[in-house]
């Protein structure tokens, strides 16, 4: 307990994960006993110590606000389930596990339902811990039983597997497992806590207030388009462009313009999204449920688990299709009313143009910032245009005509 309260304090990690202790935190031990300052401990305990290994305790920092939300222990396994809040509104599943290598295919199958039922959460998740899989090809990510069970579940739910090297002898038996979204950083295998290496990483979290961030643009339904009228109209633009270029005259007129949108055109903020006009809550839940039948047919393959999957698929096809069938007809019957909703339906149906590609420039190096394209691009462009002959230069003479315009010609 010392050497791991001294790495706690030098290392000062996050979350501490505990794998095969003898902890007995309802008998033998107090939990000042155990205790790490700064850090709120929860432990899984095995329905009793007559096997090796009295539970799965994990150590996090109170800052991440750590929630139970699972607890499951049995003779040969053990399952530790929390939420952690890294960024306010932001929430993380993190699992701790221990698999007995004398688990049975019916306690396999239990397992990894109850894992399978934790990814099935919106959250993005980290599994980590001692699954006693030594036999598991993970350059080709194939196994005969019954690391096959575990294949399958990271298959399904799009796991990430991130140890590469021995965690126990020449076999990797510990493991680290995130879904897509997450990001591992930095992976080490290090010096021996009891007969296993430590494994040290840094889970890389991105704040959802900075990756999603909320659009503010202009709300012509609430503009008061003759106040704006009237504020432009009060303007002398002689005095106001007199003696000015052209390039000056439009600077003014659209600083003009600027402060009249900002003074009677109000903003409103929309969250940009990629989903279709026509997407919905309920299309969202049905392919959650369709996801989560397939994971269990594919565990089980039962015919009761067939039906369900089949029944999901069917649910799903036939939501999507009378949802957009009904945003059709609708924006169709509203397209002289409200044309503007049309258009925009039929806009976000339309291509997205390609862009350009990384280029080379002169030395050949390949560029790929826009910056660096845009130099590339000009320089070309440039090189093509046509040089005048500035020293004859043709000079302009004023015509008068009888309804006094002034009339620029060349000779």
């Amino acid at each position: 307990m010392s050497e791991l309260q001294a790495i706690a304090s030098t290392l000062s990690h996050d979350f501490i994960a505990i794998n095969e202790t003898w902890l007995d935190l309802n008998g033998r031990h107090l939990p000042a006993e155990v205790s790490i300052k700064g850090y709120v401990l929860h432990n899984v305990d095995k329905p009793s110590h007559s096997n090796r290994g009295g539970g799965s305790p994990i150590y996090v920092k109170e800052k991440l606000q750590p929630q139970i939300k699972t607890k499951r222990a049995t003779e040969k396994s053990e399952i530790l389930h929390l939420n952690i809040q890294p960024h306010p509104g932001q929430t993380i599943n993190i699992v701790l596990v221990y698999r007995n290598p004398t688990c049975t295919a019916i306690e396999d199958d239990e397992f990894y339902d109850c894992l399978d039922t934790i990814l099935s959460t919106p959250y993005e998740t980290l599994i980590m811990g001692d699954f006693n899989l030594p036999h598991i090809n993970w350059t080709t990510r194939q196994s005969q039983a019954p690391g096959s069970k575990l294949i399958d579940l990271m298959n399904t739910n799009s796991l990430q597997q991130h140890v590469n090297e021995p965690t126990t002898g020449n076999n990797i038996l510990d493991i680290v497992m995130t879904t897509t979204d997450l990001s591992i950083n930095g992976l080490k295998i290090t010096d021996k806590i009891g007969d296993h290496q430590m494994i040290d990483f840094s889970l890389e979290v991105q704040d959802p207030n900075t990756r999603t961030q909320h659009k503010q643009v202009l709300d012509y339904k609430r503009a008061n388009f003759e106040l704006m009228k009237e504020e432009l109209g009060s303007y002398n633009y002689e005095v106001l462009m007199n003696n000015k270029n052209a390039e000056e005259c439009y600077m003014i007129l659209k600083d003009k313009i600027a402060t009249a949108t900002d003074h009677h055109i109000p903003r409103k903020l929309i969250r940009p999204t990629n989903n279709p006009p026509w997407f919905s809550q309920e299309i969202k839940r049905l392919i959650n449920t369709r996801q989560h039948s397939y994971r269990r047919l594919k565990r089980y393959q039962t015919k009761p688990h067939c039906q369900e999957h089949i029944h999901a698929c069917r649910a799903v096809k036939r939501t999507i299709k009378s949802t957009k069938r009904n945003k059709e007809i609708s924006v169709a019957a509203q397209a002289k009313t409200n044309p503007k909703s049309f258009y925009k339906y039929v806009n976000d149906r339309r291509l997205k143009r390609d862009t350009i590609g990384p280029l080379i420039d002169s030395e050949g190096s390949t560029q790929t910032n826009n910056k660096s394209k845009a130099k590339i691009l000009n320089t070309y462009f440039t090189s093509v245009f046509t040089h005048e002959d500035l020293t004859e230069i043709p000079q302009s003479h004023v015509l008068n005509t009888q309804k006094h315009c002034q009339i620029a010609y060349l000779q």
